[in-house]
């Protein structure tokens, strides 16, 4: 038996998740980057950062949770 594999809607929504940021980031920049100084574009960006992260953390913990010590 083989490492146990997440379930596929999680995989999928890890890669829509993932190039929805992208897409966030590509827009933002040709659309909104100008408005903002450099430091609130940092900023902008670390939220952004941030808020993808946690969608993958609720997204991949529990599935985690349930693995085989």
């Amino acid at each position: 038996m083989g490492k146990p594999q997440p379930e596929a809607r999680r995989v999928y929504f890890t890669i829509f998740f993932g190039f929805m940021w992208l897409l966030f980031l590509a827009l933002w920049l040709i659309l909104y980057a100008e408005a903002f100084s450099l430091i609130q574009n940092i900023g902008i960006f670390l939220l952004s950062l941030v808020i993808v992260g946690i969608i993958m953390v609720v997204l991949l913990v529990p599935w985690s949770y349930r693995l085989p010590e």
